[in-house]
């Protein structure tokens, strides 16, 4: 890995990260690691849907 390389390039990587901010928000403290969790997935499969939709027309 080179030090140009971000973890947040990653598109997993951003989903959790914004699934963890999500759920703390939520929760006003330290989220749920399985809400946590199943919410990252959630974002990450509905992401990946966006942006393998093909374009109409």
């Amino acid at each position: 890995m080179s030090q140009t390389d971000n973890i947040l390039d990653d598109l997993f990587h951003s989903c959790a990260l914004a699934a963890y901010m999500e759920q703390a928000s939520a929760s006003q403290g330290v989220p749920d690691s399985e809400a946590t969790r199943r919410r990252a997935f959630q974002l990450y499969e509905q992401t990946l849907a966006e942006l393998n939709q093909s374009p109409a027309g």
